[in-house]
């Protein structure tokens, strides 16, 4: 539905699945542009596409049955076509990709075994840390140590 906006770019308002949401969103804060913006820029390079389109179904509407019967399978035909070139750029751009992505998923890995016991190590290796005992498992006592009693050496 479109409202009327004291502005010069009309305005929608649209429903998004969420998967799409999710991907635009992502897609957004990777490029520091807004939801709107991608929107309006991926519609906007589609305009040609649109414009064909209506042209063809404004001509579809005029034709005769028989012709839009033969339409039909030839938008079949070349949607077919489009989206097998699509699955095409889409593996391009995997491949163009792959070493990037191969990078990105090692220095995943090491985050999570980051997390794991060298960070407990670093915490222990810390100078002015006193270290703990493994049979207390980090529980320190609140006992104030110059108010316990000294033994003597033996």
């Amino acid at each position: 539905m479109m409202h009327r906006m004291p502005t010069a770019n009309p305005r929608l308002t649209i429903t998004l699945e969420p998967s799409v949401s999710a991907c635009l969103r992502r897609l957004s804060e990777a490029t520091g542009n807004s939801q709107s913006k991608l929107i309006a820029e991926l519609l906007e390079g589609s305009v040609p596409v649109f414009e064909r389109v209506i042209a063809t179904i404004e001509a579809a509407k005029l034709a005769s049955d028989e012709i839009r019967g033969k339409l039909a399978t030839d938008m079949q035909s070349a949607q077919d076509r489009m989206e097998a070139q699509l699955g095409f750029v889409l593996n391009e751009f995997d491949d163009a990709t792959a070493p990037l992505m191969e990078v990105v998923e090692v220095v995943k890995r090491r985050a999570r075994k980051g997390t794991g016991a060298r960070a407990r190590s670093a915490v222990r290796a810390a100078p002015g840390v006193p270290s703990t005992p493994m049979s207390n498992r980090g529980v320190r006592s609140t006992a104030n140590p110059e108010k316990t009693p000294k033994r003597k050496p033996q």
